[in-house]
């Protein structure tokens, strides 16, 4: 179906039909209901008289262009009212659409999705079609094999028992979700289903824990704060919504800082999970602060060289506090890597400066590093990074680390409060998934890079290639040379 620019409708809404002959009405009728079918916001405003309010026309256009949606959020944003538009906008939207709705209790279902989808089925003009049923597992059924249907998440089976290339599941507290039901729908998917999860981020474990850390760059992720609601932003009145009197209450009954406040209002999972190297508070807000951090400072480039076919060749530039977009290459020799680092510098250098590029010397980068340190027409300097060696030594009131590799980890996260990361959705998931523990001696220790790479199903070469970036240790005698 060809999509028509957004401007029509405001024009085709604002025709006279009075003024129209009987063929030019269905015309412009006609591109109204394309518009219906296509945009699930306009569907809202225009079938079920529902406006909707900025974060929720984002959570609806996003179910509609990307397989996997999840939606954090605090309480009180309209998780319902969107989970029940988008049940009837898919099939309106698919001759042979099925839409099943789920939530980790069966009264939820009732009691909440399929209340609101009664609720907005029984006010759509003109009518939807088909039979509503009153209990959820009947459904709303058409007689073409549409339907809509409710499950609670002790029937997997039945989950999995409904199948179809235009098939969409919409999961409700999707923290509270068994896994089970995740990996039935998962099998549905692979018929292509598609999957929208909302929920109060609760766990920092599971499916719905993970489509915002370790598996972020598989999903298109949505946060909704309840001080982002329409009523308390001044956006428009919604009843029902967050208010600020809300959101003061319940900072002063459970305080800013506490997890009640960060999960319940802020839609924050806790603020990290317990042994996390780097917290996920960390990365949401150094990828809110990027459009506002200033391009200035010194330049410092890393470079995490590829050594198995699989893995990127990542060129990480950093500027002051802002880590700057990178270069990612695949399946490269020394040479050409070498290369286009050299290229990439010389760019991105001030005509008066000289950068510092942070090689990663273990395995084939050794040959990075050299080829760069004979380039005489590249005014940097080259300093080789072997995270296995020992830590440096820190100040009296610093922790001690055992290998150099733990250091750059705490380090980066030691940057992160203040610096600033481009949205890019497979650093933040590899920036999320690192573990760490203690030696026996009581020295903070990242977890090997081995147990990482199982977690995210890859090498973490963008977190690591950051990590040499803004990393700041001893330099090697030759480094310390300034010589031309």
């Amino acid at each position: 179906m060809t999509a028509l620019p957004a401007s029509w409708l405001e024009q085709l809404s604002s025709i006279d039909f009075d003024a129209l002959s009987e063929d030019d009405r269905g015309i412009v009728a006609a591109g109204l209901e394309l518009y219906e079918v296509q945009d699930p916001v306009v569907f809202a405003q225009r079938r079920l008289g529902i406006t909707a309010w900025s974060k929720q026309a984002e959570i609806l256009r996003a179910v509609a262009s990307h397989p996997r949606v999840a939606v954090r959020s605090g309480h009180k944003v309209g998780k319902s009212t969107s989970a029940a538009i988008l049940a009837l906008w898919w099939t309106q939207l698919h001759p042979d659409g099925r839409v099943v709705m789920t939530a980790p209790t069966g009264r939820q279902v009732r009691i909440v999705l399929w209340r609101e989808v009664s609720r907005l089925y029984r006010a759509a003009n003109p009518p939807i079609g088909g039979e509503l049923h009153k209990v959820p597992d009947q459904g709303l059924q058409f007689d073409d094999g549409r339907e809509v249907v409710g499950f609670s998440t002790d029937e997997p089976e039945r989950i999995a028992g409904v199948s179809g290339a235009n098939v969409l599941y919409i999961v409700d507290e999707g923290s509270g979700i068994d896994e089970l039901i995740y990996e039935a729908i998962e099998g549905s998917r692979a018929g292509g289903a598609h999957l929208v999860v909302f929920g109060n981020p609760t766990q920092t474990s599971g499916t719905f824990f993970d489509a915002f850390t370790s598996s972020r760059d598989r999903w298109h992720c949505i946060h909704v704060s309840s001080e982002e609601s329409p009523n308390v932003t001044g956006e428009s009145r919604v009843p029902g919504l967050a208010t600020a009197e809300w959101v003061e209450e319940k900072r002063a009954e459970w305080g800013e800082d506490s997890p009640l406040f960060q999960v319940r209002v802020r839609g924050n999972f806790p603020l990290h999970a317990e042994n996390a190297v780097i917290g996920i508070g960390l990365v949401e807000a150094a990828v809110a602060r990027y459009a506002e951090a200033p391009d200035d400072g010194e330049l410092t480039i890393g470079v995490d060289v590829a050594r198995f076919g699989d893995d990127e060749t990542v060129i990480w530039p950093v500027r002051g506090r802002k880590a700057l977009p990178p270069t990612v290459l695949h399946s490269m020799d020394i040479v050409a890597v070498s290369g286009e680092v050299a290229r990439l510098t010389r760019a991105m250098s001030h005509s008066d400066e000289r950068p510092t590029i942070k090689v990663d010397v273990i395995g084939v980068g050794a040959g990075v590093a050299d080829h760069l340190r004979a380039l005489e027409t590249l005014n940097a300097t080259i300093i080789d990074v072997n995270v296995g060696e020992s830590a440096p030594p820190v100040c009296v009131d610093e922790p001690e680390y055992a290998r150099l590799r733990d250091y750059v980890w705490f380090r980066l996260k030691e940057w992160m409060t203040t610096g600033a990361i481009p949205d890019d959705g497979k650093l933040q998931a590899e920036l999320l998934a690192p573990r760490y523990g203690f030696t026996v001696d009581g020295k903070p220790k990242v977890e090997p890079k081995d147990e990482t790479k199982k977690r995210l199903k890859r090498s973490p070469d963008r977190a690591d290639a950051l990590g040499l970036a803004v990393y700041q240790g001893r330099l090697k005698m030759w480094d310390r040379l300034d010589i031309d």
